[in-house]
């Protein structure tokens, strides 16, 4: 089967782009000629992709809605001339035979966004050209009669497509995210405490771990506040991921926790901290499926997310972790981060929580997908 694969940025360390990795990979090693369309440079496009996938690289132009209207645009137009082959688009892209919702719905995203914004603004989102245009685009999408199938990643996000849109839901799959089990694997009490002295954490000092980039979206701002708060003044907050750093040293010193919270900015690596951590928390306004929740569910860490996640449905509250139902649910984070900071190590809590996501894989996920692809080729 001929594949073309799009999605603008192919190196970044986000979960998206992980998620493409892993995929083409997948096509490319069952034999299927795999092209993947994107903006970033061939070379280091190329370099990211490895051997045996081709690349095709986009043209665009402009600032974010600019360059998104062209990507749509040329990207069509690209394939259109490549010949035939299946389109699958892992970008709000309309016209493609199979599209992964991997981003979730845009119009979800700003409904749950809308009620944490200032009144000026919640007006600049509700104004914004770039909102403007990716509903439209979003709407299209869906709309368009050559979609035959679409992957979502989550049932929250099947659930979501079709109450927006009014998508038919047998041409919706729910394929959920791998995991790389040679990355992400609990480690025995020994190792652990062993890795974690490395790391840095104080001697039996219990450490919530947060990993995410986009600090707002995630819900760093409630952790904090949650954290501040906590009796347990022996624990330690470990912040991975890119945002503003600074505001929120600043906000460490006012909540008179500086001494206890670490930002390690962005990694390569995640597995480590995972494994070193007592307990994940992402309470985040809105995430189709966070892989950080699966990874380290597949570490043996319970983790503590909102409602909003398409990941809580792996959680068994109480068990292997816990549900909020929104990020600014204060009483109900710092009592779930309370609870799992005294029963994070345990080992019943930790192999429930490696067992919830025992049955996901990269393998299972390429499956899947190539199962989509054939319905929509044939």
């Amino acid at each position: 089967m001929k594949i073309a694969l799009l999605r603008q940025r192919v190196t970044a360390l986000g979960g998206a782009e992980t998620t493409l990795s892993y995929l083409v990979r997948g096509l490319a090693a069952a034999g299927h000629d795999v092209s993947v369309y994107g903006t970033e440079s061939t070379a280091a496009a190329q370099a990211a992709l490895g051997p045996g996938v081709a690349y095709v690289r986009v043209p665009v132009w402009g600032g974010k809605t600019l360059r998104f209207l062209a990507f749509a645009l040329n990207s069509r137009r690209l394939i259109q001339n490549a010949g035939p082959q299946v389109g699958f688009s892992l970008e709000r892209v309309p016209g493609l035979s199979v599209y992964r919702a991997g981003d979730g719905c845009h119009r979800e995203w700003l409904a749950r966004r809308a009620p944490y914004l200032s009144s000026p603004a919640r007006a600049a989102q509700n104004f914004s050209l770039f909102h403007q245009v990716m509903l439209i685009i979003e709407r299209r999408l869906f709309a368009h009669p050559g979609l035959l199938r679409v992957i979502a990643n989550s049932r929250q996000v099947r659930d979501e497509i079709i109450r927006l849109y009014g998508v038919d839901p047998a041409r919706l799959r729910v394929i959920y995210n791998g995991l790389d089990r040679q990355r992400f694997h609990p480690l025995d009490p020994n190792a652990a405490a062993a890795l974690r002295q490395r790391l840095g954490a104080p001697q039996n000092s219990p450490v919530v771990l947060f990993v995410g980039s986009g600090f707002e979206r995630k819900g760093l701002p409630y952790l904090f506040q949650a954290f501040g708060s906590l009796r347990d003044k022996a624990s330690h907050l470990w912040v991975v991921g890119k945002g503003n750093v600074a505001l929120y040293r600043q906000a460490a010193k006012g909540l008179g926790v500086a001494d206890r919270v670490k930002f390690w900015g962005p990694v390569t690596e995640t597995a480590p901290f995972y494994q070193a951590a007592t307990v994940l928390a992402l309470p985040t306004l809105y995430d189709p499926c966070s892989n950080v929740v699966l990874e380290a569910l597949a570490c043996g860490t319970p983790a503590v997310t909102t409602a909003a996640n398409g990941a809580a449905e792996f959680i068994t509250p109480g068990a292997s972790g816990a549900v909020i139902p929104q990020p600014d649910d204060l009483a109900g984070l710092t009592e779930a981060l309370t609870t799992f900071l005294s029963r994070g190590r345990d080992l019943q809590v930790r192999q429930t929580a490696t067992q919830a996501v025992a049955e996901l894989s990269w393998e299972k996920t390429v499956a899947q997908t190539l199962e989509v692809l054939a319905e929509a080729g044939s």
